[in-house]
């Protein structure tokens, strides 16, 4: 049997769930507050500790960082009644396992409560199954993303949420989003979008790479070209965005726009393989504009190209890759753009 520890000031709660834990097969422990949970497992130590954030005293956030510095094989689960993303950030920057909001039933405990054990058996065990933890763990933040950002009151905390779950696993994914958002609106400006579709574009762009939390690092910061199997994976990012930004009814616009992020106006792109016409506009414009900004920064395998050798590229790519008129309004932009700064 494996073992848990519930922490909660909160005595009639902790009750609940150590009742919980219980009828679930594990041996279960109880602390009160974070102090009291570290003497605990320094006694007795647990395979996985379930702990509530917001307590008196040093709170969760605390007690995780410094569980995973003293006890480094115990699965950790985050529990709160708060929508506050940042404590949710903060916390799977400590390799937290999973999150759970308040309130939560029996059955979303018990997920969670079988994944920080195989998250502590992995620790234990073969490099296989640390990998297939970690398809699991990523599928899992995926959903946490959802999760947080419909549980926001706006659309702003929303995009803030899920831009931030991004960040975790893209180090540069805020400031390239925002980059790309604003020449994507300016574009969409430029070609007359106005009202609730220049919106959509606006948000498509920032959530581009959104998909990308499902990614490995492995193959998210390889040094190297990917190879066949390793392209497979990658190309799965958009669809991947859009079944978690269609979950969320305000974001169903910018949904749409992630899916056909990738294709590309010959029909050779990817997942679809549409065409012409048949890609969004707000998909064909974030194209032109994702591409031109990744051109113009640096990668780990060729240094950034200047904005006039960005633009003969995607020039030379025009019709094949990138609808014309985009990229025709992509020179006025720029163009726009420059002469601001000289005047």
């Amino acid at each position: 049997m494996h073992s848990v520890l519930v922490v909660d000031d909160d005595q009639t709660l902790r009750g609940v769930l150590s009742s919980w834990v219980h009828s679930f097969g594990y041996y279960v422990h109880e602390a009160g507050t974070a102090e009291d949970a570290l003497d605990t497992l320094a006694e007795v130590p647990a395979d996985v500790a379930l702990c509530d954030v917001n307590m008196p005293g040093q709170d969760g956030l605390w007690l995780a960082s410094q569980i995973r510095e003293r006890y480094p094989c115990t699965a950790i689960i985050m529990a709160t009644a708060a929508r506050d993303i940042e404590p949710a950030i903060n916390s799977l920057r400590n390799d937290v396992v999973d999150y759970l909001l308040k309130p939560f039933d029996g059955t979303r405990l018990l997920e969670a409560l079988r994944l920080g054990v195989d998250w502590h058996r992995a620790t234990l065990a073969t490099e296989e199954l640390q990998e297939s933890l970690e398809h699991r763990l990523r599928n899992r933040r995926a959903d946490v993303a959802a999760t947080l950002a419909g549980a926001q009151t706006t659309v702003e905390q929303a995009l803030e949420g899920l831009i931030s779950m991004l960040e975790l696993h893209e180090h540069d994914g805020r400031e390239h989003a925002t980059r790309v958002s604003r020449l994507a609106v300016a574009l969409g400006d430029e070609l007359g979008v106005t009202g609730s579709p220049l919106v959509d574009i606006g948000r498509g762009a920032l959530l581009h790479d959104i998909g990308k939390i499902d990614m490995p690092a492995s193959i998210l910061y390889k040094p190297a070209p990917l190879d066949d199997e390793e392209w497979a994976v990658m190309r799965t990012h958009p669809q991947v965005g859009y079944d978690l930004l269609k979950r969320l009814p305000s974001l169903e616009g910018a949904a749409e726009i992630v899916l056909a992020s990738h294709e590309a106006f010959n029909g050779t792109g990817y997942p679809r393989r549409l065409c012409g016409e048949c890609i969004p506009i707000g998909a064909r414009i974030l194209s032109v504009a994702d591409s031109y900004d990744s051109m113009t920064r640096p990668h780990t395998q060729r240094p950034a190209m200047q904005p006039a050798q960005a633009i003969g590229e995607i020039e030379r790519c025009s019709g094949t890759q990138f609808d014309p008129r985009i990229v025709d309004a992509l020179g006025h932009v720029l163009f726009d753009v420059v002469q601001d700064k000289v005047c």
